[in-house]
């Protein structure tokens, strides 16, 4: 690899800033529109062709704020608004609070009791069915609003997406606060006054998709892609302005080359609403040359390992490990069509999977809230990634042929479409 074509850490951390600055990238705002006209200078810069912004109406929800305090506001904590929230008025709710405990506990209340109040509750796992069934049967309660209290994360609370709570959320002002920040309030959660304020837009909006190619010696073509959407309130350093950012830098280095494959770059949106804007994709673009769908998103701080999650047959297991086993930096591979995101969409339609991603110090903490921001992502841990991504991508162009088996096994192409029928089912 000639120095020209290495992977530049620096400039990828660049462009996660540049995309960060932008703010929190909700599909279908202004922000998402300015982080796509940003992705399109990069790629015409690169001198990449067939250049296409793909866009598809849906509604969307851009989160403001949301807090929980004493009507006298000399305790206010912050928190986060549930997805399709009500908002309150400008001055928020005063009422009477009421602490009811988990969703166990619901069946045990009575309407008269509940009515007007501002309700708290312990957040639990809102996918199951029989919990989504509890909440409903709280929110035909009449609560002035509801503050769930996240028991999982000590500092950054996440809101969560159901589609079926979504009518109750926008019926009641509600949000999430973290479990222990509350502790200030706990032993007032029941008969005191408080204020609930809850702000955020409601509107219609276009998810936004950018693509181009790069043409190389054979039709046959490699996708890499990454998705620029975030939720509300966070800029998406890791989640996922990173992968973004190492997607560009890939683009950048292979634009300079005369390429054996074919390569087809894509950053996508509607990742985070139930990877709409890949689902979008592949039901309105030729898929036959795609024979590998490379994807980059959740990239944790480091020190930690690199991550291949992989979805394909045996030997492009044994091909994608020997690349890990042999990476500087700590890397393995990992069988599995059910990690990632926008990666599961193409697994679901029959072609082999690479999901580049790094379990850190931050995975799991940050990623949805407000402090997953560029203090936690130096060029160091791009760019670790990013040459670990790019040395599997440098392997199979240095073949004469895609040097594995690209059948993608079935019992793989089942789990993908069972994950994104089980998302498609809450969000």
């Amino acid at each position: 690899m000639s120095v020209q074509h290495a992977f530049d850490s620096k400039k990828a951390h660049q462009t996660l800033l540049a995309l960060c600055k932008i703010g929190p990238r909700v599909s279908g705002t202004e922000a998402e529109i300015r982080a796509v006209l940003l992705i399109e200078e990069y790629f015409r810069k690169f001198g990449l062709s067939s250049l296409q912004i793909l866009g598809h109406e849906h509604q969307y929800y851009d989160a403001k704020r949301a807090t929980i305090g004493l009507q006298d506001d000399s305790i206010v904590l912050e928190g986060v608004p549930c997805w399709m929230s009500l908002s309150t008025p400008p001055g928020g709710i005063k009422a009477e609070s009421m602490y009811i405990g988990s969703y166990e506990m619901v069946k045990n209340l009575e309407g008269k009791n509940i009515w007007n109040k501002i309700v708290i509750a312990l957040l639990d796992d809102q996918v199951r069915e029989e919990i989504t069934k509890v909440w409903a049967k709280l929110y035909s309660m009449n609560p002035a609003g509801v503050v769930f209290l996240d028991i999982q994360r000590d500092v950054a609370p996440r809101a969560f997406v159901n589609k079926t709570l979504t009518p109750f959320f926008s019926s009641t002002p509600s949000m999430v606060v973290s479990a222990k920040q509350a502790r200030p309030l706990h032993a007032q959660m029941s008969g005191t006054k408080m204020k609930l304020v809850v702000e955020g837009t409601t509107g219609s909006g276009t998810i936004q998709s950018i693509q181009c190619k790069l043409k190389g010696q054979r039709p046959d073509t490699v996708l890499i892609c990454a998705h620029h959407d975030t939720h509300s309130l966070t800029p998406g350093a890791t989640d996922n302005a990173a992968g973004v950012a190492i997607m560009l830098e890939i683009a950048r280095i292979l634009a300079q080359q005369d390429t054996n494959l074919s390569y087809q770059f894509v950053s996508f949106g509607g990742e985070e609403l139930g990877m709409k804007g890949s689902w979008a994709f592949v039901s309105e673009v030729n898929l036959q040359d795609i024979k590998l769908c490379i994807n980059f998103d959740s990239i944790g701080e480091l020190p930690g390992i690199l991550l291949a999650l992989t979805a394909g047959s045996d030997e492009m297991i044994e091909w994608v490990s020997n690349i890990a086993n042999n990476n500087k930096y700590p890397a393995t591979c990992r069988r599995t069509a059910t990690s990632g995101g926008d990666n599961k969409v193409f697994a679901a339609n029959g072609i082999p999977t690479i999901h580049l991603a790094s379990y850190g110090t931050t995975t799991g903490k940050v990623s949805h809230s407000f402090i997953d921001d560029t203090s936690l992502l130096t060029p160091f841990t791009i760019g670790e990634l990013g040459k670990f991504g790019y040395s599997i991508i440098e392997g199979i162009e240095n073949s004469k042929e895609i040097p594995f088996n690209l059948k993608i096994p079935e019992d793989l192409v089942r789990d993908a479409k069972q994950r994104i029928l089980d998302t498609r089912k809450v969000l």
